[in-house]
């Protein structure tokens, strides 16, 4: 039986792409409740300790590349729904490495894309886009009708997919829904992918008892929302028909400063301590200013808004991390 606000999953073919890496794992571990008939699609391994077969209990594991046509196929086929969450993060990282960011996060799509409306030309696509696809604007909070003007390779192909998948929409009537994400944090973020994911880095930063990092003075304004919100977003933008075709914000709607979400993380983990530093070159040219993301449209038509604030949020996270194996903050097996 599946839990309340799951069961309109109940019997639907579902498939999350990237779903073992960090919001993808955190979706599937709610969609395992479901009653779906879930199939999920990595190149990575879980983030956390034991096989595939026992963390994806009642999932059907498909290992391999987004941009391997074959195994792409054999996932889409016959889909109802999918979550496209596989990708390459990090605006610094996409200038430094642009045609990998390309090849990776646009031709992953286009492949996806041209599979479904092969294979599955009824289905469904969900894709988490980002702020980044946003001009900087001294305007908050930002609505969707802003200005498009990326500063990174990867805010650019966000955009670029946006475009792919509403041409597809268009052109073969397959259904789609584009979160434009603000910056999620929580769970299972391997500690290696810091190119993106700031909060995530910096809790394992403090509970390790080191320093974290900031740029200049740290004023610049983000809107942290917790990766449970964003889920939440998913799920619901996955089931409602008035998400169809539509572009909506995904964030908390309020604005923190980088420093005072520093000092949020040092403050509930007890440990760790705040260092300024100069910002980096490759840092600063990507460097978009203030961000807070207007979610009324979201809330008008389907309803969702972030209900965890970020001190709390932080603190649910650090309280998750302690239950771990001490020897590793993130990689260990949980007891949630």
């Amino acid at each position: 039986m599946a839990e309340p606000g799951l069961a309109a999953y109940a019997g639907k073919q579902v498939l999350v792409t990237g779903g073992l890496g960090f919001m993808g794992f955190n979706l599937v571990q709610r969609l395992l409740r479901a009653d779906a008939h879930l199939r999920v699609l990595s190149r990575s391994w879980p983030p956390i300790l034991g096989s595939v077969e026992t963390v994806l209990d009642g999932a059907r594991f498909l290992h391999g590349d987004i941009r391997d046509a074959a195994v792409v196929e054999e996932a889409v086929e016959g889909c109802d729904l999918i979550f496209h969450l596989a990708g390459k993060s990090g605006p610094a990282a996409s200038n430094a490495s642009p045609l990998e960011d390309l090849d990776v996060n646009a031709r992953g799509l286009l492949t996806l894309l041209d599979a479904c409306r092969r294979l599955s030309p009824k289905v469904k696509v969900v894709f988490p886009s980002s702020r980044l696809v946003y001009a900087a604007n001294k305007n908050l909070p930002i609505p969707e009708t802003a200005p498009t003007a990326p500063l990174s390779i990867y805010g650019v192909h966000k955009w670029a997919s946006e475009q792919y998948l509403l041409l597809y929409e268009r052109l073969y009537d397959i259904r789609t829904t584009i979160l434009r994400i603000t910056n999620p944090y929580g769970p299972f973020q391997r500690p290696e992918q810091k190119s993106y994911g700031v909060v995530n880095w910096f809790i394992h930063q403090a509970m390790h008892n080191q320093p974290l990092t900031v740029f200049g003075r740290g004023e610049q304004l983000r809107d942290y929302v917790h990766i449970d919100d964003v889920v939440d977003a998913l799920l619901t933008a996955g089931i409602a028909p008035g998400s169809d075709g539509m572009i909506f914000n995904v964030g908390s709607g309020r604005g923190v400063s980088f420093l005072q979400m520093a000092e949020v993380i040092v403050h509930a983990a007890g440990r760790g301590t705040i260092k300024h530093v100069e910002w980096p070159v490759d840092q600063a040219i990507v460097e978009t200013g203030d961000f807070v993301a207007d979610t009324s449209f979201i809330e008008g038509r389907l309803g969702w808004k972030a209900r965890i604030p970020f001190e709390l949020g932080i603190q649910d996270v650090v309280a998750k991390y302690r239950r771990m194996d001490p020897t590793s903050a993130f990689g260990s097996e949980m007891r949630l």
